[in-house]
């Protein structure tokens, strides 16, 4: 089971923190990035981005059906956009077990967060909720955060959709605001910045 570094933010100034955590994981190592929860159109945008933003020395990954072999890296980093079209790419390219299997760290933000819980449902709802345009039918998704749920882009005032959402699921919700993440390693939970936890037990 990989490192987890996930953040409820989009890879921008508020996310530092959580970043150079990662970078200080993977050091000098080779890093693979997913950009691919976005529309394919913008891999331009995500690429000058990423180098000028992150590191210059990465590879970047276009599509999930590229033969890659994982082993060459240290670090995963998969960036937000649509959680749907995402987890629906990973599942279509058997994807799951590449990414649950791998030795190193992963870094995920916003969608690329949320798939490590155990559904994505969360991703419909709140102020920066995502349309399931791509016909998911199955949102169970990696479940490698001790069966959490996870909600990105959180802010207090979603409380209530939260609390609706978890009568629904039974499944309990960690909600990470835009500069909070976590870091998983060894099924530990440990808090980046404030986090919020809400126990399903408790409804």
């Amino acid at each position: 089971m990989p490192t987890l570094i996930l953040s409820g933010g989009t890879g921008k100034d508020k996310e530092k923190k959580i970043i150079n955590l990662f970078l200080k994981k993977v050091k000098n190592k080779k890093i693979l990035y997913i950009p691919l929860a976005k529309d394919t159109r913008s891999l331009e945008d995500s690429y000058e981005w990423f180098s000028s933003t992150i590191r210059k020395d990465f590879t970047m990954l276009t599509s999930f059906k590229e033969k890659i072999n994982l082993s060459k890296f240290k670090g995963i980093f998969i960036g937000g956009g649509n959680t749907f079209k995402l987890l629906k790419e990973i599942k279509e390219n058997k994807w799951e077990s590449k990414l649950k299997n791998f030795k190193g760290i992963i870094y995920g933000g916003s969608a690329g967060a949320i798939i490590f819980g155990r559904d994505i449902s969360t991703a419909s709802f709140g102020a920066c909720k995502d349309k399931n345009l791509v016909k998911l039918k199955d949102s169970r998704c990696l479940n490698l955060v001790n069966n959490y749920d996870l909600q990105c882009h959180y802010l207090p005032k979603e409380k209530p959709q939260v609390l609706n959402h978890m009568k629904k699921s039974k499944t309990p919700i960690i909600a990470l605001p835009e500069d909070s993440g976590i870091l998983v390693e060894d099924n530990k939970i440990t808090p980046i910045n404030k986090i919020y936890i809400f126990k399903a037990k408790s409804l």
